[in-house]
């Protein structure tokens, strides 16, 4: 028998695909950091796996959010909505090791690119 966290938690999966929100967000709650400026130009970019262009989605890659919080902005890497999270292989589907394998992608060293080239154009 399910209790009714389990249940709720399910559901969430099911329908929403995605973990239920545990806590209200709070202007006070301190978490990773947050950059719109960098995340807009983040989905100005092509989709690193397939390379459609106009529809990205800054995806966190990061591992530092926690206590469910969204990793740091500056983890983000652009992928369409289908590689991001509604194909079958999508990343949010399949995991962030077997999307990079399948992919041939390196997240870490993309984010560390990116972070160089954001940081040269702010300069």
């Amino acid at each position: 028998m399910l209790t009714e966290n389990q249940l709720c938690s399910y559901l969430a999966w099911a329908v929403h695909s995605r973990k239920p929100q545990r806590r209200a967000p709070s202007p006070t709650r301190k978490g990773p950091p947050r950059d719109e400026a960098y995340l807009a130009w983040i989905r100005d970019m092509p989709c690193i796996a397939c390379g459609a262009a106009g529809r990205s989605q800054a995806a966190h890659t990061g591992s530092d959010g926690g206590m469910s919080q969204k990793a740091s902005d500056y983890s983000c890497v652009p992928l369409c909505a289908d590689c991001h999270t509604q194909a079958p292989g999508s990343y949010h589907r399949i995991g962030k090791r077997t999307f990079e394998e399948r992919q041939g992608l390196a997240f870490a060293r993309m984010v560390e690119r990116l972070n160089a080239e954001w940081r040269a154009r702010c300069a």
